[in-house]
């Protein structure tokens, strides 16, 4: 059994290594591993059938729609006014642009659902304004790399849709579930960025006191290079709090209509796009017909990767299934009679090292039909395990080699990708000490679902 899951492991990360596109790869593997139990004439039809299945759900309508509302928050300008507000009340400290990214970042993330939509779109808002408050560009990453990783925990979340899809849990208990982790989440990367700079500004009053203050900051030195003072924003903290205001409404919109009962998931996302696409139009009035066709366009673009990853990830999780490997995984943990607390932290490792190798959709279709039947097993609350594999999807994020954000911090920012896993290190860190307290501690992701 061993060299058999393992062997589909190595088979799978040479499809993903090969270059071949995501959704491609996972449906090959899927055809290869359904040719080899069925016959190509039944893996044909088979395949053809479980495709058409993987979509033909009213619970996926979400994705495009969170897709597009996400492009139009982009364009509308929101994430520069949350970033702008945050600034004003914390920036005026010494520490504080750090934590104020963070916070509009989960902010931006409560309206976008999308990691990668916060992390390039803030990375392009912060970078600058941390650069001119003499931060280091390891600090920088890590305080990027930290708010970006939170579109995948924060609702509403594009793989908790996937993952409430794939378990038939309700997606908008999911969302609830994923509020306060998110939450303790961003006091924690504040409280370690606040920490990191202060240590920094010690260091630094050391040098000014040893008559070294000629050279204020050099970037790239680490994380004990930071700011020496932020000037105070122009604009006052009740003028921030209105430009902001209708991007605070809309996560507290999308999430008080779910928990109230008010709307769906999916009808929340609908509302997402009328309202952003109101803001956009009539009260901030950065958005112009011709932007809203551009955004149409690139959001059906986006929608159909993200489609091509579902079906090839959904007729993968059903070949991995008819190959029995999920059941033998299943035997040999009832034959080795793992006590819970222990087998928590193996599947924590799995995940850990399947997230340095997949992104975030590969990874949930290919652990849920493997480490679901361990979950039921178990007897583990299936809403607090999801809470588990996206902190652990967040993980992958921003770990090597396959961390996107790392990259599109990279990118954006013109930071040495191992500057930028230097500064992953922190905020890494943080997820690991949460998934600790989320042992100790379940009713932070179970509570607030209780309750509806």
């Amino acid at each position: 059994m061993t060299l058999y899951v393992i062997g589909f492991m190595v088979v799978f990360l040479l499809v993903l290594a090969s270059g071949i596109p995501v959704g491609f790869g996972l449906g090959i593997l899927a055809f290869g591993i359904l040719t080899a139990y069925m016959g190509f004439d039944s893996a044909m039809s088979t395949g053809v059938s479980k495709a058409y299945a993987s979509l033909d759900t009213s619970t996926l309508v979400v994705i495009p729609l969170f897709i597009l509302a996400a492009q139009l928050i982009s364009e509308t300008g929101m994430g520069k006014r949350l970033f702008d507000a945050a600034k004003t009340f914390m920036g005026r400290f010494r520490w504080g642009l750090g934590p104020a990214t963070v916070v509009s970042s989960g902010v931006f993330s409560a309206m976008t659902g999308s990691s990668f939509v916060a992390a390039s779109t803030m990375g392009l808002i912060a970078i600058p304004e941390l650069r001119k408050a003499r931060y280091s560009d390891a600090v920088i990453a890590a305080a990027i790399s930290a708010g970006g990783s939170l579109g995948s925990v924060i609702p509403p979340s594009l793989v908790m849709i996937i993952y409430g899809y794939l378990t038939d849990e309700s997606v908008g208990k999911l969302f609830m579930a994923g509020l306060i982790p998110g939450l303790v989440l961003i006091l924690l990367y504040s409280f370690a960025l606040s920490v990191v700079t202060n240590i920094g500004f010690a260091r630094q009053r050391k040098k000014a006191a040893e008559g070294q203050t000629d050279v204020v900051m050099e970037q790239g030195n680490g994380a004990q290079n930071l700011a020496i003072a932020v000037e105070a924003p122009p604009m006052t903290r009740l003028t921030a709090l209105k430009e902001a205001f209708w991007g605070l409404m809309a996560p507290v919109i999308i999430l008080a209509g779910i928990y109230l009962g008010i709307f769906t998931a999916s009808e929340a996302a609908a509302v997402a796009v009328v309202y952003c696409a109101a803001v956009g139009l009539w009260i901030y009035r950065t958005l112009t017909l011709k932007k809203l066709w551009g955004i149409l366009m690139s959001s059906a673009n986006i929608s159909a990767m993200v489609a091509g990853v579902v079906i090839g990830g959904y007729v993968l999780g059903f070949s991995v299934v008819i190959g029995r490997i999920p059941q033998q995984i299943l035997e040999f943990i009832v034959a080795q009679n793992f006590s819970s607390a222990f087998l928590f932290i193996v599947v924590n490792i799995i995940l850990f090292i399947m997230g340095m190798f997949l992104e975030s959709i590969s990874l949930i279709y290919l652990a849920i039909p493997l480490l679901y039947p361990v979950v039921l097993h178990m007897g583990w609350d299936n809403i607090w395990f999801a809470v588990i594999l996206l902190l652990n999807v967040n993980l992958g994020l921003i770990t090597p080699p396959m961390g996107g954000v790392l990259f599109i911090i990279s990118q954006i920012g013109a930071i040495h990708i191992n500057t930028v896993i230097e500064g992953a290190l922190l905020p890494v860190a943080v997820l690991l000490l949460l998934l600790g307290l989320l042992l100790l501690f379940p009713q932070m992701a179970t509570w607030l679902p209780s309750l509806m």
